[in-house]
């Protein structure tokens, strides 16, 4: 666990930085220098792009790591590589030939209820392929285990670019319209940057040819796709179709609660980058009981810094929508408490992810996954239309919910692997308590100073729960030795 600790505690630096000054940009940059139109158009591409780039990227970044040591001889490897190189193209050479042929079709309904999308629909899918390519590049680091760099990019440099921009607007240096496709530029730079670090890591080595095991590297390809796009749309599926029944500035205030919710998801994104390249090698090599180990301490480890998270989220929510310009954000409090428990499952239970997409069971993801994407849509179709941007709220709840269940049992019963330890039901436990207890009561001070108190209170509480009962001996130690 040493080299996994190391990287995801930098991983988490980094992580939390880039949420920091997310924070910045979706709590204040966006709501005070855009209105809520544009902002809400601004997450509408990038949301969009989201779920078409695993598509593009064909799976391989997924394939990468689960073949990548599986190859003993270096010219099949060599030859593995060679063939991920082209694997994507059979998406975006097509994909390229059907926009141009019906891109007024697709712009019309793109921009059925809000007319402003139209003139983005083109710039969506370069984010996308930007995106996509970013991934690819970053999993090759990831099989390197050099997961850090690449966990700065995808977390941090994105943001400082769009920072950047948003002064760039309030200071009057460019329009919305520079804005925009200013994003998708700063997705395109990270994507080099990327590739660059990924070849000084190491180089990969080509050869022509085909591995042997090629039809069984492209199946499992294809079957990422479905379950990789699946992924997506379970997580941004929301954003797309709120475009299709509400005014565009409610996905401004959708996407502040979401944003708010996701710094919850921080410690397992962070793990999970070192964690799964290292289950693939376990699984490889045939070591159940390294596994089982790998699973328990970072599944312990990670949910419980997670919900030390969501408690400080949902204590302190009121105050945070205190300090917002605009008060119509603070209709945003349901969805920010349903998402917060969204992504407090997944923290429980998504290292099962790792085991199933590196394991004979692959295969499983996508059909949980496509039954899911189905129910989600029709949920969101019903839900919305009633209940607004709560109304997508309680789809996405419901969705993952039943996704996290389903892919727990089956992991429990192929892999006698399952994350309900004596750990993480106190952990359980000691958040509903907390949240009880801190959440109906404010000082009477200004937010920030609110915020300030409160928070420290649950970080205290929560250092002593943890060092009383022991949950996880790794934290202590961490805990200790800053403390020395």
């Amino acid at each position: 666990m040493g080299i996994v600790l190391r990287q995801s505690f930098k991983n988490v630096v980094a992580t939390y930085l880039g949420f920091a000054i997310g924070a910045l940009n979706t709590l204040f940059l966006f709501t005070y220098f855009l209105s809520k139109a544009q902002y809400g158009l601004v997450s509408y591409v990038t949301s969009t792009a989201t779920i078409l780039s695993p598509l593009i990227a064909f799976g391989v970044n997924n394939t990468l790591v689960r073949y990548y040591t599986a190859y003993r001889d270096k010219k099949e490897q060599a030859q593995f590589n060679l063939m991920l190189c082209f694997l994507p193209l059979l998406i975006i050479v097509p994909a390229t030939f059907v926009g141009i042929i019906g891109y007024e079709q697709i712009a019309q309904w793109l921009s059925a209820k809000n007319e402003e999308v139209r003139d983005y629909v083109f710039l969506i899918f370069l984010t996308s392929i930007a995106m996509a390519y970013f991934e690819i590049a970053y999993a090759w680091t990831r099989v390197q285990l050099k997961t850090v760099f690449g966990n700065f990019l995808k977390e941090v440099f994105h943001r400082v670019g769009v920072m950047l921009l948003l002064l760039a607007i309030y200071l009057q240096l460019i329009d919305f319209h520079q804005l925009i496709w200013g994003v998708f530029w700063v997705y395109a730079l990270r994507m080099l940057l990327m590739f660059v670090f990924a070849f000084y890591v190491r180089r990969p080595q080509f050869a022509w040819g085909l591995p042997k095991n090629k039809k069984e590297v492209f199946l499992y390809s294809l079957f990422v796709i479905l379950s990789g796009s699946v992924a997506s749309v379970l997580m941004d599926i929301d954003k797309f179709m709120l475009n299709q029944y509400l005014p565009i500035g409610e996905i401004a205030v959708y996407n502040v609660a979401i944003f708010t919710a996701t710094v919850i998801a921080i410690p397992y994104r962070s793990m999970y980058q070192i964690v799964s390249p290292l289950t693939a090698q376990f699984m490889n090599q045939s070591k159940p009981k390294e596994l089982s180990d790998l699973y328990k301490r970072s599944t312990v480890n990670t949910y419980f810094v997670s919900m030390v998270i969501c408690v400080l989220i949902i204590v302190n929510a009121q105050q945070c929508y205190a300090l917002l310009p605009d008060k119509d954000y603070s209709t945003g409090l349901t969805v920010l408490v349903i998402i917060s428990v969204v992504k407090l499952s997944d923290a429980l239970v998504g290292f099962n992810n790792a085991v199933l997409l590196n394991s004979p069971y692959y295969r499983t993801v996508l059909f949980l996954g496509v039954f899911l994407v189905i129910g989600t849509v029709l949920m969101n179709m019903w839900l919305i239309p009633l209940y607004g941007i709560n109304g997508a709220g309680l789809a996405t709840l419901i969705a993952f919910s039943s996704y996290n269940l389903l892919k727990s049992v089956f992991v429990y019963r192929k892999y006698n692997l399952q994350p309900f330890y004596k750990e993480t039901l106190q952990t359980t436990l000691f958040g509903i308590v907390v949240i009880v207890g801190f959440f109906f009561w404010d000082f009477p001070f200004h937010p920030l100073v609110n915020i300030s108190l409160k928070s420290l209170l649950v970080g205290g509480v929560s250092v002593f729960f943890l060092l009383k009962l022991g949950i996880s001996e790794e934290l202590i130690r961490l805990i200790r030795r800053f403390s020395n």
